[in-house]
C-alpha cells in the first residue's frame, strides 16, 4: 500500500507500525481532510457558491490511510469483544481507563487559567460542530435509538433555549478565553496547530460524514458522552479556583450532568439495541470505541505535553 501512496501521506500513515509517523506531515494531511470537512457545515446560504459537496482524490488518499493506520494501530493492540454478550464488560472498562484521571487531577489542583484557555481553544475544532454531528448520526436509526439520538440532540439545543444551545455556550467560553486570558498574555496560538488536536476533531467529523463508518460514529460519540463528565467536572473545579465568571463556566457546568445522563442512556439505547438486532456489529462498535479512545489519549497527552505551564 505504501507504494501507491503519495510520499507525504505514507510518511503521515505509515504502513509499518514501528515507524514514527512524520509530524509535519501529518498535520499538513489532516489539516487538509479538517478543511474539507469543515466545508459540508457551512451555513446553507453559502452552499449555492460552494457547490456539491465532493470528495477530491487527494482527501480519498489521505482518508483511506488514515483509516488504514488508525484501524491497524489498534487492531495491534488488546483484543476487541467477539461476542455481543463480552461488549458490556468490555466497554465500561475501556470507558473508566479512558477518563483521563492525571489530566482531571491537574485541572482541579494545579492548572493555570492560561492552561484552561488553552484546553478550551485545542477542543474548538470538534466542539464547535457537536451538535451538527450529533444530527447527523440520527440518519437511519428508528424507535428507541432515534428517539434517544433526539432527546440527546435537544438538550444539545439547550431544549429550545437559544441562549442554552451549547454550541452557543461553547463559543462564548472560548471567545472569553481567548480574549481576555490567551491573547493578552501573548500566547502564540500557532501552538494550537498540532497533529493531535486535528486528529482529534477529524476522528469525529471523518465518521459522522461517512456512512461506511456510522457504527463508528455512534461508538465515538457513545464513549465520549461516557467519559466527559470527569473532564467537565475538573474543569469547573479548576475555573471556580481560578475565579472565572458565571456565564464562561456555564457550558462546562451544564455538561456534567447531562453527559452522564447521555453516556447511561446510549450504552442502553443506541448500544444495546444496536447489538440485539445485529449481534454482528459487536466487531464494528468496539473498533469504534476503541480508535476513539487512542485518539482522544494523545490529543489530551499533547495537550499536556504542550499547551500547559505556559505561563
Amino acid at each position: 500500500m505504501t507504494a501507491l501512496l503519495s510520499s507525504d501521506v505514507a510518511r503521515a500513515f505509515p504502513t509499518d507500525l514501528t515507524a514514527v509517523p512524520d509530524r509535519e506531515a501529518k498535520l499538513a494531511c489532516l489539516r487538509e481532510l479538517h478543511r474539507h470537512y469543515m466545508d459540508f457545515f457551512v451555513p446553507p446560504e453559502r452552499s449555492a457558491e460552494l457547490g456539491e459537496w465532493t470528495t477530491p482524490e487527494r482527501v480519498a488518499e489521505i482518508e483511506g490511510a488514515w483509516n488504514a493506520y488508525e484501524e491497524a494501530r489498534v487492531l495491534a493492540g488488546p483484543a476487541l469483544p467477539t461476542a455481543a454478550a463480552d461488549f458490556r464488560d468490555w466497554y465500561f472498562d475501556f470507558a473508566a481507563q479512558h477518563e483521563y484521571h492525571d489530566l482531571c487531577a491537574y485541572l482541579r489542583d494545579q492548572a493555570s487559567l492560561l492552561d484552561v484557555g488553552m484546553f478550551m481553544l485545542a477542543e474548538e475544532k470538534v466542539d464547535g460542530r457537536f451538535d451538527d454531528i450529533i444530527a447527523l448520526s440520527q440518519v437511519g436509526t428508528t424507535g428507541v435509538t432515534k428517539m434517544t439520538i433526539a432527546e440527546n440532540f435537544w438538550d444539545e439545543m439547550g431544549n429550545g433555549d437559544p441562549a442554552g444551545v451549547h454550541t452557543v455556550m461553547f463559543d462564548h467560553s472560548t471567545s472569553w478565553f481567548r480574549r481576555e486570558v490567551v491573547e493578552p498574555r501573548g500566547v502564540d496560538l500557532g501552538l494550537l496547530e498540532q497533529p493531535e488536536v486535528y486528529n482529534n476533531a477529524v476522528n469525529l467529523l471523518m465518521y459522522g460524514l461517512r456512512r461506511r463508518y456510522a457504527l463508528r460514529s455512534l461508538a465515538g460519540i457513545g464513549l465520549l458522552e461516557q467519559t466527559a463528565p470527569a473532564r467537565f467536572g475538573a474543569n469547573v473545579a479548576a475555573c471556580r479556583r481560578l475565579g472565572v465568571p458565571q456565564d464562561v463556566v456555564r457550558y462546562q457546568e451544564v455538561h456534567v450532568h447531562v453527559d452522564e445522563d447521555h453516556g447511561r442512556e446510549w450504552f442502553d439505547h443506541v448500544f444495546m439495541s444496536l447489538l440485539e438486532r445485529a449481534p454482528e456489529t459487536v466487531h464494528e462498535l468496539a473498533l469504534g470505541v476503541a480508535i476513539r479512545g487512542a485518539v482522544a489519549s494523545e490529543f489530551y497527552r499533547r495537550v499536556q505535553d504542550v499547551l500547559f505551564g505556559l505561563g
